[in-house]
């Protein structure tokens, strides 16, 4: 008898298999959403990181490390109101498009940049991350600072208010009784706005907010029991030299080494008392026929000045009779592609010059024979530069190795000389001390200047320009000196 096969077994077998699996996938789908999440999580996570390093690289500089602005260069991005407004749509294209009109590039690969879309979702991603702890636009309001208020004061406003507010063609302003009338606001919106009606322009138009905030806090310093003093503000070496060679080197010679008609400035017991070396270049010695350079330069530019004497007087400028100035004009021109902007050197290109323990171990007459011969691959300068000029570059290196800031070159051309005081007397109150530009227009590769020929540079200078500040100076200069400073400006093209 056959025997009879037992089902059961397996039904109950199968029963149970498929419980299990209805159990295990149940529990897997119920684990999967949070799965899901965190892998999300991770994703983003990622992208952040990503993110965090691009901006690190290519937007702190505007923007800030933390996204919270640069003073006249980049908005504030870590806000909650900035934040809130933007969707991660307009941050992408931003980015991407970048902002016309502005300093703000387009990044994207679609108008010419460099990123990719991945790229720029990853910004996104970093910048939406401050969302949760961003502050306030309120939080972040920027504060004046009464010393840069100081510096824009010197070279802008003292000339009709006076050094420290005491008035001069304009206005007393650091009357307390004024200080007390008005507030801030008062002053910010006279500031940006002027009072046209009463000869002061519109200042609005030519500084920034922050600028004009900055000279708020200064103007509102004079109610303090300290406030800041203009004259004791410290000075730039190297603008200092550059505004010596232009006005003081025809009488106290290179250096302050001192002529027939004016006294060594370069020694410790003439610049032993500041306050007097100030007073003495404000407001001249007319018996002696030094002029008072305090009707040409501004305060700040009498405190560089200065800062050059104590420099001369400390020994911290080279004394081998190069100029750094004009040193930094020759590296820029043939030294900064392989040895980097402030020599920080260039890999595979030019070694570090600042610091060097080379240039510092070695004599100028090394320093020269390698500058004429040159090495490796840097190409020799013997038919290029003057023994002038490599004195000119050792001193430079020679600065680099003393700690002392980089130069910031001005024509120093000695054929020059006399239409540059010409001009320092003349044209520098608006123009500049080198042409820069301050209240008129720059007139370094100006492209009237470019365009014109000599006759109509003098007929601007002689007759002035109708409708602007400029008036002429014919009566006050004779055609010979006009024609001087239009050789100046030709020298600055």
């Amino acid at each position: 008898m056959k025997k009879e096969y037992n089902y059961h077994f397996y039904a109950y077998l199968g029963a149970a298999l498929s419980l299990a699996v209805i159990l295990v996938f149940g529990i897997f789908s119920a684990l999967q959403p949070t799965r899901m999440a965190t892998s999300a999580m991770e994703v983003k996570n990622e992208a952040i990181t990503r993110g965090a390093e691009v901006f690190a690289r290519d937007c702190a500089t505007c923007h800030g490390v933390r996204g919270e602005g640069v003073r006249n260069s980049g908005p504030a991005l870590n806000t909650q109101e900035f934040l809130k407004e933007a969707s991660d749509a307009l941050i992408f294209n931003t980015i991407a498009d970048g902002r016309p009109g502005t300093s703000m590039p387009a990044w994207g690969q679609a108008r010419g940049g460099p990123y990719t879309a991945q790229i720029v979702e990853d910004l996104v991603a970093f910048i939406r991350s401050w969302q949760d702890t961003a502050p306030s636009i309120e939080e972040l309001a920027y504060q004046g600072d009464p010393l840069e208020g100081a510096v824009l004061f010197s070279t802008t406003c003292y000339a009709c208010h006076g050094v420290s507010g005491e008035g001069a063609a304009g206005p007393r302003l650091n009357e307390p009784a004024l200080l007390e009338k008005y507030d801030d606001e008062y002053f910010r919106q006279v500031i940006a706005n002027g009072r046209p009606d009463r000869g002061m322009p519109t200042w609005g138009s030519v500084l920034s907010p922050t600028q004009i905030e900055d000279l708020v806090a200064y103007i509102r310093s004079w109610q303090k029991e300290v406030p800041v003093a203009i004259a004791e503000l410290g000075g730039d070496v190297d603008r200092g030299e550059s505004i010596f060679a232009s006005t003081c080197v025809a009488c106290h010679g290179p250096r302050g080494s001192g002529t027939s008609i004016a006294p060594r400035l370069a020694e410790a017991p003439i610049l032993s008392d500041p306050n007097a070396v100030y007073a003495t270049i404000s407001e001249g010695r007319l018996e002696a026929g030094m002029p008072s350079w305090g009707q040409v330069l501004s305060p700040a530019e009498i405190n560089d000045v200065i800062a050059y004497l104590d420099a001369l007087k400390a020994g911290a400028i080279a004394e081998g009779g190069g100029s750094v100035a004009n040193g930094a004009r020759l590296y820029a021109d043939g030294c900064v592609t392989c040895h980097g902007l402030s020599g920080e050197g260039i890999e595979g290109l030019g070694s570090p010059l600042r610091p060097s323990d080379f240039v510092a171990g070695a004599d100028d007459a090394i320093l020269a024979d390698l500058v004429l011969s040159g090495h490796g691959e840097m190409p020799a300068q013997a038919n290029i530069l003057s023994e002038q000029e490599i004195n000119d570059l050792i001193a430079l290196l020679r600065s680099w190795q003393a700690g002392a800031p980089t130069a910031t070159p001005l024509a120093e051309d000695t054929l020059l000389k006399d239409a540059q005081l010409l001009f320092v007397r003349n044209c520098a109150t608006c123009h500049g001390m080198s042409g820069e530009g301050r209240d008129g227009p720059a007139l370094v590769a100006n492209e009237f200047v470019q365009s014109s020929d000599d006759q109509a540079i003098l007929n601007i200078i002689a007759d002035g320009r109708a409708n602007t500040a400029m008036e002429g100076f014919a009566g006050r200069l004779t055609e010979e000196e006009m024609l001087a400073i239009t050789q100046l400006l030709r020298s600055w093209q």
